[in-house]
């Protein structure tokens, strides 16, 4: 044995503890910043990328970009949004800029102008889609949530859209389907639950994975009782379909008006895999992985006394007894497609499943929107009284 192999024996216990001391500390700061992503993320700004828009007769031209070369139907809102606002399909030229035609237009986007671009469509109010509308309120006991009133365009009472934004997210992401919902007959509320961004904020601000925010939506099914609306359907989008799920318990029926049937939009249906799957997706190696979303649900746990099992809508699947439309895509690398299958596959006799080839997290309706809104009409006109 030479003196640098000793050498290296000698020093392997040091080596090995090192090793060892920096596995500890990543799955511990992983832990601690998964931890507080998921109890306190919000944002006032909804996602997109800000370019500089060109124009070709009925095409925008835009910097070949992630997100101007996505599949999805993308928004293009001006800096100033009163100037206008459009919705640009599928790419037509790639290189050396993106070219895609214009499928609807308020006002006219002209060449130069910096406009936000997105597959979030929308990131006002529904006067983007020129639809009037009311600022209300929903009480609680927590305090007043915004809410969007869209009233049926009939003016008649009867059946009300309920939508429910994801984790993070805020109202406009259900807008993409609103002149679809219009078309039904159905009134619409979009309701902003605790903790979210322009919502009341409840002890540390701590969100709850879909737990008591199902009380927001009790809420919003007590306002929609007291402005005259006698049956309800629930639309939620990611956290918020757990959200939709978790008001359908016992604790929370009878419910103050019925609920007909409920639409979920890549649903988080279990938070324990969501957890494994987003520490692995960050970078971490699957040994490290696995330990950072068990330790976060643990610091969660500590902190603001979560329950992973209540918001468990998998194990949860024998109580639902209300037909459920189901949107989400194998593509969807936020939340697992694994787990709409399986409540499909949990309970057939009410779940409708749409596998959305392609679709990133959220983005089911930008793939193919006309098949998206005929399944949402559909079962809307199926499920009302």
């Amino acid at each position: 044995m030479n003196i640098r192999q000793h050498f290296r024996l000698q020093n392997l216990p040091r080596t090995l503890a090192v090793a060892f001391a920096a596995y500890l500390a990543a799955i511990f700061l992983g832990a601690l910043v998964g931890a507080e992503v998921l109890l306190r993320s919000k944002s006032r700004w909804i996602k997109g990328t800000f370019m500089v828009v060109g124009r070709r007769g009925e095409n925008v031209v835009l910097p070949p970009l992630p997100e101007s070369l996505s599949r999805d139907v993308l928004g293009v809102v001006p800096l100033n949004p009163v100037r206008g606002h459009a919705l640009v399909g599928p790419v037509e030229r790639r290189s050396p800029y993106v070219e895609r035609p214009v499928l609807e237009e308020r006002g006219v986007i002209q060449s130069g102008w910096i406009a936000w671009v997105s597959s979030f469509v929308y990131n006002g109010t529904p006067a983007q889609l020129d639809v009037e509308y009311e600022n209300v309120v929903v009480h609680t006991d927590i305090g007043d949530l915004p809410a969007w009133h869209i009233p049926a365009e009939s003016g008649e009472r009867d059946l009300i859209v309920i939508q429910i934004h994801g984790h993070g997210g805020q109202r406009s992401q259900g807008l993409r389907v609103l002149k679809s919902l219009q078309r039904t007959g159905a009134a619409q509320l979009y309701v902003t639950f605790r903790n979210a961004f322009d919502a009341p904020r409840v002890g540390k601000g701590y969100l709850s994975l879909g737990d008591v925010e199902a009380e927001d939506v009790l809420s919003a099914l007590e306002w929609a009782r007291d402005n005259g609306y006698r049956q309800a359907v629930l639309m939620g989008y990611s956290m918020g379909g757990n959200i939709a799920l978790s008001a359908l318990r016992p604790g929370f029926t009878p419910h103050p008006i019925p609920v007909r049937g409920v639409v979920l939009d890549s649903p988080a249906l279990e938070w324990r895999d969501i957890l494994r799957r987003q520490a692995r997706r960050g970078g971490l190696p699957q040994v490290v992985a696995k330990p950072v979303g068990r330790m976060i649900e643990k610091i969660v746990t500590r902190r603001s006394g979560q329950n992973f099992s209540s918001v468990d809508q998998l194990a949860a699947a024998p109580r639902f007894d209300v037909p459920i439309l189901l949107f989400h895509s194998p593509s969807d690398k936020t939340v697992p497609f694994w787990q709409a299958k399986a409540l499909a596959g949990a309970r057939p006799d009410l779940v409708e499943l749409h596998a959305v080839e392609g679709a990133r997290h959220i983005r089911c309706w930008n793939i193919d929107p006309e098949r998206y809104e005929a399944a949402l009409e559909a079962f809307i006109q199926r499920v009302k009284a």
